[in-house]
């Protein structure tokens, strides 16, 4: 900050981040701490404190709801001093739009290897949703068909891209009438699911589809063959 005074910099504002999927409120106090001690006497109009409020994906995870987080944020300025009119911003884009989203798959293949485990093959994977083979991510699955039914088929759900990491659901609890054709759901998949969606193996993406008020819109049709090769010469 020093160093920008000489240069004549209008210093507006001050922004932070201290990671993603973030379960304890306690952190963002700290957090606050931290950068009102930075801010200090520091003439800026606006603090934004960040995202990575974290979202519940498999069972026994719980969240703290945007609300709390608000109230604990809030309260933290207040404690620290930081003045009344300072405009305070946040980005908690994934707690927004994370549980949004469902991505559905059709089973291809159901393949047993006795004493070992049951493999569950779908129509997409590591191609729209990569974020299990990147960082290791757990999600949940189940048949839309059967919701009250009970689970005893412990499978691996897996991809169509003809990889070893290709997994979605490394531990999957499935009914087990579970058949070739039939429609598994994959929940909180709104958050970093088609915006980091890609082509690998030249497998198409998969259409974005609006549902409220008992009507469905697609808004991003689904890719074609075509659509594949437009670029080519």
């Amino acid at each position: 900050v020093e160093r920008l005074c000489p240069l004549d910099v209008d210093l507006v504002g001050v922004h932070a981040h201290i990671g993603s999927q973030i379960f304890l409120l306690h952190s963002f106090e700290k957090e606050i701490e931290a950068l009102a001690a930075f801010v200090g006497d520091l003439a800026i109009e606006e603090m934004n404190v960040g995202g990575g409020l974290g979202v519940a994906y498999v069972d026994g995870e719980t969240a703290p709801s945007i609300t709390e987080w608000a109230a604990t944020v809030r309260a933290a300025c207040q404690r620290a001093g930081l003045p009344a009119d300072l405009r305070l911003t946040a980005e908690p884009g994934r707690a927004i739009v994370a549980t949004a989203g469902i991505t559905l798959y059709t089973v291809g293949t159901i393949k047993t290897l006795p004493t070992i485990r049951t493999y569950v093959a779908v129509d997409g994977g590591m191609s729209d949703n990569p974020r299990p083979v990147l960082y290791g991510s757990g999600y949940e699955t189940f048949l839309p068909r059967a919701t009250d039914s009970p689970r005893p088929l412990e499978a691996t759900l897996v991809g169509k891209h003809c990889e070893s990491g290709d997994l979605i659901v490394r531990k999957a609890n499935l009914p087990a009438d579970l058949a070739v054709g039939d429609v598994l759901a994959t929940p909180v998949t709104g958050a970093y699911g088609h915006s980091m969606a890609s082509n690998y193996n030249k497998v198409p993406r998969p259409p974005v589809v609006f549902v409220g008020d008992g009507k469905a819109t697609v808004v991003v049709r689904r890719e074609t063959l075509d659509d594949l090769l437009r670029l080519d010469r």
